[in-house]
């Protein structure tokens, strides 16, 4: 081969290269983490459907978490991200959110698929890009939630009946706790887990946990073998706004948050977000006339 057939040969090889590496980090994907009863239902919820066409947000397996896991995944469809998405599970145990949030403060993960406070958000910023608020300020409503078989608490319709209540709610969730320790309750129990919580109330430990208002018929919260049931005609409001974050780590940290950003603009501007969190129950019309205890 003649030296400048070979070096037409090498250049040509290079170029190959350049363009295959250049493809390569183009279709690198971005990690978004969920926990995995958030996970579980969210395929429920979906099935074989693509998350990006839905119009619907009601149905088996909807709840907060899982409608906001799809509108993360439309948002950054309609903010002009082309990087495939891929969703990794976090497991349902005592550590799962410091790991949860690890992973992305680390940069191992892209983002959350899930809101959180943004007192929570404040003291990681220099980690996080935060969003504009998915849930706004006064927007969040939850229930207390009980056993159906606990009488005493059902039949609670004053702030002075509740006070006569112990509830159990996750010690690292803050606008939770600050929120139940106002109510003045009789006891307040302090755990790791949503699992634990639930297990509390269900084996009668705990008499209610605070938790969005369901679309179910009877607005029961349904989580394996168990199922609690808000108290009727009583609500709470949490103050605060929630948001989603993104790792400031992550290799494509800043595209992402752009896309994200751009996506909820325009998914607020058409009321998708509304309407997600109203289908899914968490903006719960039936509760529009329950009172409001704090």
């Amino acid at each position: 081969m003649s030296l400048s057939r070979r070096s037409v040969v090498l250049a040509a090889l290079a170029t190959a290269l350049t363009l295959g590496s250049g493809l390569a980090r183009a279709v690198e994907p971005i990690t978004i983490l969920t926990q995995q009863d958030v996970y579980t239902d969210y395929q429920r919820f979906v099935g074989k459907r693509n998350p990006l066409t839905l119009t619907h947000f009601g149905g088996e397996g909807s709840r907060r978490d899982v409608v906001e896991l799809v509108l993360v995944q439309q948002a950054l469809a309609q903010g002009g991200l082309t990087r495939p998405i891929k969703l990794v599970k976090v497991d349902n145990n005592s550590d799962s959110y410091t790991r949860y949030l690890k992973e992305i403060l680390s940069g191992n993960a892209t983002m959350g698929g899930n809101s959180a406070w943004q007192v929570d958000l404040k003291s990681i910023d220099d980690k996080v890009y935060i969003s504009s608020p998915l849930i706004r300020s006064g927007e969040f409503e939850a229930g207390l939630y009980t056993s159906p078989d606990n009488k005493k608490a059902l039949a609670a319709r004053s702030l002075e009946e509740v006070r006569t209540l112990t509830a159990v709610v996750a010690d690292s969730w803050k606008p939770d706790v600050a929120t139940l320790e106002n109510l003045k309750l009789k006891q307040l129990l302090q755990t790791q887990s949503w699992d634990s919580m639930v297990g509390m109330v269900e084996k009668g430990r705990a008499d209610v946990l605070l938790a969005p208002f369901q679309p179910t018929a009877d607005m029961s919260l349904k989580l394996g073998e168990y199922t609690l049931v808000p108290i009727p005609d009583v609500k709470v409001g949490l103050a605060g706004s929630r948001h989603l974050f993104v790792s400031r780590n992550a290799p494509h940290g800043a595209e992402t948050y752009d896309a994200l950003e751009k996506g909820l603009a325009k998914l607020r501007a058409k009321g998708v977000i509304e309407q997600a969190y109203r289908e899914s129950g968490f903006f719960n019309t039936r509760t529009q006339d329950w009172k409001k205890i704090n």
